[in-house]
């Protein structure tokens, strides 16, 4: 009998595999049913989040570009003296570059929490009901502070960790293949983080659950599918960098003395660009609650009571 187990654990295995692989590519059709919800959170929000987006990285590619020319300067400095006036000089850009972010981040952060929360709300109804414009706004009115409450956890979370594999990675400096491996598994538990935070916005916006209590949730329900999620949140990235990079090498060269507004504006790709990372922005947080939801009937019914009551 232990026998027969053990030949169909990999079985299940791999159907619990292709089961998420296809409740990631219903997101496509989630999209469509709902796209009376998604189609406005694209225009109103998603569109200007991501205008704000490319806009900050050009925008701010001439102080990194001088903050990074001033440190070579101090580097190369015959004297201390010459060497302090030219850290100062790069403090003053490093301080610019910091203003300049949080001017960019208040806006981005509200149209960011607002797309969230409308595509979460709406992708946790699909495809049993269709939400409506008020059920998505008593939603917002009911989730918001849990959001805010749980991002800035996995804020400080995912900042707290980045710094660790770099420390490691330099104190073992002397080593190059080990402080290679540290940084190569400190990417990958990077991207599974990326994914644990991810539900856990998600736990928060569905559940009355937030900060701490939201990531344990998430990281529970994950249980027996974290490879899967693992791989899922990989490919999310890899998008998110295929659109980035084009957009770093339309705004590369000496092009970036020009007026920023025509910079942006100019040109079909650039256009298409803030397009697609307005719709992948969305699917991303459609996949994430699909996901989620997909776990939660999972465990519902392998323990055979109902799902926890969603309260939006």
């Amino acid at each position: 009998m232990s026998e027969r187990d053990d030949q169909n654990q990999p079985t299940k295995s791999l159907s619990s595999s292709f089961s998420v692989l296809l409740q990631l590519f219903s997101a496509f059709k989630i999209f469509y049913q709902n796209k009376h919800i998604f189609i406005p959170v694209l225009f109103f929000f998603n569109l200007p989040l991501s205008f704000l987006h490319f806009s900050l990285s050009f925008s701010s590619r001439p102080l990194k570009r001088h903050i990074f020319h001033l440190e070579s300067l101090a580097l190369l400095s015959s004297t201390r003296f010459e060497a302090r006036q030219v850290l100062r000089e790069s403090r003053e850009a490093s301080l610019s570059l910091l203003r300049l972010k949080l001017l960019y981040s208040f806006p981005s952060s509200i149209l960011s929490l607002l797309s969230f929360i409308a595509t979460v709300h709406a992708t946790s109804l699909s495809p049993s009901c269709r939400p409506s414009f008020h059920s998505t706004v008593t939603a917002l009115n009911l989730a918001w502070k849990r959001v805010v409450v749980t991002t800035l956890c996995s804020y400080a979370i995912f900042l707290l960790y980045i710094q660790l594999p770099q420390l490691f990675a330099s104190a073992l400096r002397n080593y190059p293949r080990l402080s290679v491996s540290i940084l190569a598994i400190g990417s990958g538990l990077e991207v599974y983080l990326m994914g644990v935070l991810g539900l856990g916005l998600v736990v928060s916006a569905l559940e009355e659950k937030f900060g701490w209590d939201a990531f344990r949730v998430g990281s529970d329900i994950m249980s027996g599918r974290r490879v899967c999620w693992w791989v899922v949140t990989c490919m999310l990235v890899a998008v998110s960098g295929w659109i980035g990079n084009p957009f770093e090498k339309l705004t590369d060269g000496e092009d970036w003395v020009k007026p920023w507004i025509g910079t942006v504006g100019m040109g079909w790709e650039t256009v298409g660009l803030l397009w697609f990372y307005g719709v992948v922005v969305i699917w991303s947080y459609v996949v994430t609650t699909v996901f989620y939801c997909d776990c939660k009937n999972r465990l519902s019914k392998g323990c055979g009571t109902d799902l926890t009551e969603v309260v939006v």
